[in-house]
């Protein structure tokens, strides 16, 4: 929560630890529905399926903002939303929305089933407003956000360069171990345990195998699928801020061909394996990488989380999953 706080307001003290959703609403409705999602995970006495009901009111308040606002570009906050200018507690801020959002999927049919690709940038729940969604605002009260997140504001930017370090240290303990086909490391044995178990689970069910990996985790779900284990089928494989891209033009993969690409092969083959490949990066990430212009078949999403750090701002974004379920929704 302290990075949704962090992205919206920088090193300024407009945080009030009363109206923190408002606070936050004010400079960014879509960030203040983020911080609504986040603050909603750690209500641990909830009720069983309220989580799945915050969440999917969530999404539904996402695709109210990427509509009304072209995906942000015609502005945010009290900037566009002329009704957040006379609200002044989180919870009405929850009731208006509600209404706002009821009113809006009313007047366009839109929403949880109908998605309204035109009106975002690249990617292509019905109900009432969930009770979790109150006790998130207590909680933010309880956690006393204003006290905590301003030091946290302080040196959180200067701390940027640690994902980044995190990064590389993933990237040479996984080749250092990666193993061979006859005797794979650790991490590929546990990788494809849990491919093999979503697939059983998958046919057992009769739905499509749907693999989403985000970061390192991009790379290393490419290296099995090439090499170690070929046999998985694998319907739609969503890589998220990874660097599949620059990892084969280093050529560091297993099946990597050093031979690729070539006067006749201008990119390497699409994966047999897989039906279709989603590779989502938001331009600002200096970890995310473009796949399309190296793989056959790859499809580059950009997707703005309007964070300052974003590769870490991808999964925690309402808005990125409401838009990633319309976009898997449309053909290929």
């Amino acid at each position: 929560m302290a990075d949704v706080l962090a992205d919206v307001f920088g090193g300024s003290n407009q945080i009030e630890a009363e109206h923190v959703l408002m606070s936050t609403a004010r400079v960014s409705l879509q960030r203040a529905i983020d911080l609504l999602a986040l603050a909603g995970e750690g209500d641990d006495e909830a009720e069983p399926g309220a989580l799945a009901d915050l969440v999917a009111f969530c999404a539904r308040a996402s695709a109210y903002w990427a509509d009304q606002t072209a995906e942000g570009s015609l502005g945010d906050g009290t900037e566009f939303f002329a009704w957040l200018r006379d609200i002044e507690e989180d919870e009405e801020f929850l009731d208006h929305l509600h209404e706002e959002v009821a009113d809006w999927e009313q007047r366009t049919h839109l929403g949880s089933v109908q998605v309204a690709p035109e009106a975002w940038e690249s990617f292509g729940v019905a109900g009432g407003l969930p009770g979790r969604a109150v006790r998130a605002v207590y909680r933010l009260r309880a956690l006393n956000v204003a006290g905590r997140t301003r030091p946290a504001v302080a040196g959180i930017r200067r701390w940027g360069a640690r994902p980044a370090a995190r990064l590389m240290g993933d990237v040479m303990g996984y080749f250092a171990e990666r193993g061979t086909l006859v005797t794979p490391g650790p991490i590929v044995e546990r990788i494809t345990a849990s491919l093999d178990e979503a697939a059983r689970d998958a046919a057992v069910r009769g739905e499509p195998l749907v693999v989403l990996a985000h970061s390192m985790g991009g790379n290393i779900v490419y290296d099995v699928l090439s090499h170690f284990r070929q046999d998985i089928r694998v319907d739609l494989l969503v890589t998220v801020g990874t660097q599949v891209g620059l990892f084969e033009e280093l050529k560091l993969f297993a099946s990597s061909d050093s031979k690729l690409p070539n006067q006749r092969q201008l990119k390497v083959p699409a994966l047999p394996n897989v039906g279709r490949w989603l590779n989502v990066l938001d331009r600002s990430d200096p970890l995310a990488f473009a796949a399309g212009p190296v793989f056959e078949g790859a499809e580059d999403l950009v997707f703005r989380t309007g964070a300052w750090w974003a590769h870490g701002a991808y999964l925690t974004s309402c808005d990125f999953h409401a838009r990633l379920a319309g976009r898997v929704r449309m053909p290929a």
